[in-house]
């Protein structure tokens, strides 16, 4: 049985293996993206996606602007953001179902997608 897998996308490296040591240690499958057209191309090829967490400020795309298109994709994707700026949460609700700001425990991301995955409606087979 293969453990839930989370879609990181950052563009810094060094965050993009944080995540992959984080979540690789509890037992996740990791796909990395280091922007929003990297992400939308490993979304389309990944069997299933659980969660996504997802960088704020990124060139070419900005992580609000990848959430919409995820959550067109996959409304029921649980999405965070996690940013070093302070981006207008009351504007991404919709489309990001949790924010962190860069810097926080490690435990507490760990913890915030668990919250995340558990809340996640399945997807109806029609």
């Amino acid at each position: 049985m293969r453990g839930a897998t989370v879609l990181c996308v950052d563009d810094a490296e060094g965050i993009l293996k944080l995540y992959e040591n984080l979540f690789g240690v509890h037992g996740y499958e990791v796909v990395s993206a280091t922007n929003g057209f990297q992400a939308l191309a490993a979304h389309a090829r990944s069997p299933r996606i659980d969660a996504a967490i997802l960088d704020y400020d990124m060139p070419g795309m900005t992580g609000f602007e990848l959430a919409i298109q995820l959550k067109h994709r996959d409304p029921t994707l649980p999405i965070m953001m996690v940013s070093g700026v302070e981006p207008d949460w009351e504007k991404m609700k919709p489309f990001v179902d949790a924010s962190l700001t860069k810097g926080v425990p490690i435990r507490d991301i760990i913890k915030k997608i668990k919250v995340l995955m558990s809340k996640r409606e399945p997807i109806s087979k029609q």
